[in-house]
Formats: C-alpha cells, structure tokens, sequence
C-alpha cells in the first residue's frame, strides 16, 4: 500500500511540470496550442488580437483556428471575461452579431467540453484554444500568458477574478 502511494505521489509530481499545471487553483484555464506550434508565451494583448480575430495568422503564414469550450462549461465565463472584457451575455450577443454579418472569425469556434478543445487543437496545426487547466493532457501545448503558466502566482486565467 506505502510502495503504491510513494509511486502514484511520484508520477504526479513528474507530470505536473509537463502540464504545466502543477498548482492550478480549480476554476484555472489553460491557453493551449497544437504541439508543433512554436509558441511557448504570448502577451495577454496578443491573445485578445487572436481570440477576436484580428491576428488571423502565425508568425509563419499559419492560420489560427481559436476553439472555446462551450458556454455551459465554467471556464468559458472566465475565458470570456478576460479575453473579451465582457460578460456571458454580452459575449453572446456579440457572437451572434459577428456571426450574421459574417465576421464569425471573430468569435472561436464552439468546440464543447475541454476534451473537444482539446481534440481539436491536437489535431489541427493553426489551432488554439482554452480550457480547464486540469484537463490538459500530452496532446497539446500549453501557452504561457505574459511569461505566467497556470498555477503561477499572478497568472490572469484563474475563476478568482
């Protein structure tokens, strides 16, 4: 039983690093990337550029594809709030404007749960996409806002907002 613990207690501690969420409050949501993209940090402004649209495109000529979860999810509201400025509803009504006058662009696509964002971006090259920190797995890379990973003190995605 000890020898179990010992080992699980370890494995936890090697992959935290690796997921980068190693302190994550609950509530804390994860910027993540493909794993072939090489971006390892990125300015809160850069992602609010991203998240709404107006950078389209990667340094290298990729084009971003951004994934939310969906609206039902808890970490969506905190997503929002930051990337957006703007409350739930007011995110919506914005997103079904954007939507009818066809800047859908402007909005990230609705991806579902964590898993679905997660599936996504591991599998599209351009994607980014947000999700609970204590989902993220192997599949994806996890981006650094402003050189904080989740679980660092300051970092600006947490449900404490």
């Amino acid at each position: 039983m000890r020898l179990t613990s010992i080992v699980s207690i370890s494995a936890a501690l090697m992959l935290a690093p690796v997921l980068g969420t190693a302190a994550a409050p609950p509530g804390t949501v994860a910027i993540v990337v493909n794993k072939a993209n090489s971006i390892d940090t990125l300015s809160a402004k850069q992602l609010k550029l991203i998240f709404s649209g107006e950078q389209a495109h990667w340094g290298d000529g990729q084009k971003i594809q951004t994934l939310a979860t969906s609206p039902m999810e808890p970490e969506h509201k905190v997503a929002i709030q930051f990337l957006f400025g703007m409350s739930e509803a007011d995110y919506q009504k914005y997103a079904i404007h954007a939507t009818f006058v066809g800047n859908a662009q402007q909005v990230p696509r609705d991806s579902g749960s964590s898993q679905g964002v997660l599936k996504f971006v591991g599998l599209i090259p351009g994607a980014i996409g947000f999700v609970s920190a204590d989902s993220v797995n192997p599949s994806v890379k996890i981006v650094k806002i402003d050189g904080m990973a989740p679980g660092d003190p300051g970092y600006p995605l947490t449900g404490a907002r």
